[in-house]
């Protein structure tokens, strides 16, 4: 029988790639400064229950709760066990404020078997003509387990 686990995390612990990409953090979550023209990747660790009761996790999807603003869009979401990527969705340009419920936007369905490491996404979000935003309140994945 499948057990299943949510695990979550808070917005504020996101972290940019670019060291000198801007990162303001409040209780809410943290709001990331793109320049117009450029962007970033923004690094998501999840809590993994790697294992449970003798039985290797399956990672079931990610979720993503957050809020492209101005002129940034997210165009990579890639999900990471340890150093494997075991998902890659690009080219996607989602818009909007997503983070204040799960949707088709926000929500990445995996199905990967047999976690074996901490679990990770990675986020590319890119900033048009102008300086723009990108607010992240929290993030997390469903894990099942077949115990």
């Amino acid at each position: 029988m499948a057990k299943t686990y949510a695990s979550w995390e808070h917005g504020f612990t996101a972290v940019a790639e670019n060291p000198a990409t801007n990162a303001l953090r409040q209780g809410f979550g943290v709001t990331f400064t793109l320049p117009a023209n450029g962007g970033d990747w923004i690094h998501l660790a999840i809590p993994t229950p790697v294992l449970v009761e003798d039985r290797r996790a399956t990672l079931d999807r990610v979720l993503i709760l957050f809020d492209a603003r101005e002129t940034s869009s997210l165009l990579h979401v890639h999900v990471w066990d340890g150093p494997n990527r075991i998902l890659a969705r690009d080219d996607l340009k989602i818009e909007g404020n997503h983070a204040h419920g799960l949707s088709g936007n926000n929500v990445f369905p995996v199905g990967r078997d047999g976690i074996g490491f901490g679990c990770g996404i990675s986020l590319f979000f890119a900033a048009g003509q102008i300086d723009s935003h990108v607010f992240i309140a929290g993030f997390g994945g469903d894990f099942s387990h077949n115990i």
